[in-house]
């Protein structure tokens, strides 16, 4: 029964909170098994500089697998890894997004190369929401030509209305199969919904991975949390895979067990699982 030496969360419906804020509690507890020598680490769909926000409100610096696992950050800001498009790659998404009249983003690691955190295509209209997304990240975003841009692009996607972003998919899935996957979700009291393109292999569990090679860890050494169905492949790969208690149900049989809710601090439960975990070890060893 190997200790567990790593705890990995995700974010949005995990750990943070409105506002980006971490509960004093838990950040609290996190702290406290931080300083113990488990690592603790974010796994999330957001961009880095978003991810920042939590890190700064949760008090100590951690790894960061951002963008789905395409992009992994160090405590000090620094890339550790990344994954990105090929240029024949983003040109395939965006003249299928330009055929289907969409206007696509995509996104990359500004942190390491200065500049926009995203930049959307201008060759075609933009949609409402696309326009307002451009809006409130107008300090971090650019608009221009994508097509035969350098390979710098991490993950792309657009906002429209679900018919339109289905047949997106569609046409992506049929035109290169396997190489591709994609994901609409609705977007909270909005018309339009949002559509995510990676390259099919790219998941939270192949960023993470990267930092368990990194600690020299298995999955045994590793436990994660997450709510939603992006989280599955670490969950599943993990040796110690926790859903929150306001989770996708569909992930419940895939994981040890349910903790509480994000927001009534039921990360409290995992750290207090990690620590009985950990002391039964230690009290094996002792008795030796």
């Amino acid at each position: 029964m190997p200790p567990i030496k790593m705890l990995v969360l995700d974010l949005d419906g995990t750990l943070a909170v409105d506002n980006h804020q971490v509960l004093p509690a838990t950040r609290a507890g996190l702290k406290n098994l931080h300083e113990t020598g488990v690592e603790v680490v974010i796994a999330t769909g957001r961009r880095y500089r978003t991810t920042r926000f939590v890190i700064d409100n949760l008090g100590f610096d951690v790894y960061a697998v951002c963008n789905g696992g395409a992009l992994v950050k160090t405590p000090n800001a620094e890339t550790h890894h990344e994954t990105t498009y090929s240029i024949s790659q983003l040109n395939e998404i965006v003249n299928i997004a330009r055929d289907t009249e969409l206007a696509l983003f995509a996104q990359r690691d500004a942190h390491d190369r200065g500049g926009p955190d995203f930049v959307i295509d201008d060759a075609v209209p933009w949609t409402g929401a696309i326009r307002k997304y451009f809006e409130d990240n107008r300090l971090w975003s650019d608009k221009g030509d994508l097509l035969g841009r350098t390979p710098e692009f991490l993950v792309s996607g657009t906002f429209a209305k679900e018919h339109q972003l289905k047949t997106f998919c569609e046409k992506i899935h049929q035109s290169f199969p396997e190489i591709y996957h994609t994901i609409v979700v609705p977007q909270p009291d909005s018309e339009y919904s949002y559509c995510e393109v990676t390259l099919a292999d790219i998941n939270k569990w192949y960023g993470l991975s990267q930092l368990a090679s990194l600690f020299n860890l298995g999955v045994e050494n590793i436990c994660a949390v997450g709510d939603q169905l992006n989280d599955l492949p670490m969950l599943k790969a993990v040796g110690h895979g926790i859903t929150m208690g306001n989770g996708n149900e569909a992930l419940h049989r895939h994981t040890k067990f349910v903790c509480g809710n994000h927001d009534e601090d039921g990360i409290l439960e995992v750290i207090e699982y990690i620590r009985q975990h950990n002391h039964k070890i230690d009290d094996q060893i002792n008795e030796r």
